[in-house]
């Protein structure tokens, strides 16, 4: 399976997720200040995995990225607030998120290197 299938796999479930409970649950909007960045990027995720091959690249790229940084913010302001179950539970999902943008760079990287190139 390639990296931009598994990308394209994870970033279904977990945005839809996230862009439901944000939409759904008005307990887990109040007083988050993470809403906004978690639903445009969970929305960039969402668009991006549906998007041709040109296009989804560069977007789950950017998306997964974004993500990744939001949710370790996040992990941090969990930590701060007493709530280490769930920063810790944040860090494992934002290294998802930036080990699924490492492997789609490698491999766009390695798409877009010329024949006999090595590196």
């Amino acid at each position: 399976m390639s990296p931009l299938t598994i990308a394209r796999i994870l970033a279904v479930p977990v945005s839809a997720w996230l862009i439901i409970a944000l939409i759904v649950n008005a307990d887990y909007r109040a007083d988050n200040i993470f809403a906004v960045p978690d639903f445009t990027f969970s929305l960039l995720l969402l668009i991006a995995a549906f998007l041709p091959r040109r296009l989804a690249t560069p977007s789950l790229l950017a998306g997964f990225y974004f993500g990744s940084g939001v949710i370790t913010i996040a992990a941090l302001d969990r930590f701060d607030h007493g709530q280490a179950p769930q920063g810790i539970l944040n860090l494992i999902i934002a290294a998802a998120y930036l080990a699924t943008a490492l492997l789609l760079t490698l491999d766009h990287r390695r798409a877009l290197a010329p024949a006999g190139s090595t590196g």
